[in-house]
């Protein structure tokens, strides 16, 4: 099973089952998703550390112009 999941000190928030095959696209839906969203139920604002590894579908393309135009760093 592979999960996406969002959590912190103020406690967990969202918690994605990967269905099939992961991909660059998949991911970007996934943190188009979720990823902004967490942060807010956590009560965190925008005052976040996001963390990932250097896995491709990370360092994909898609997925760093997403994160650029959404301000995540």
């Amino acid at each position: 099973i592979m999960l996406w999941g969002c959590f912190s000190a103020a406690g967990t928030e969202r918690l994605v089952a990967i269905e099939g095959k992961m991909n660059a696209a998949k991911y970007r839906d996934i943190l188009d998703e979720n990823l902004l969203q967490s942060p807010q139920d956590l009560r965190l604002g925008r005052r976040f550390t996001f963390q990932q590894d250097n896995d491709p579908k990370h360092t994909a393309k898609i997925t760093k112009e997403w994160l650029h135009n959404n301000s995540v760093t």
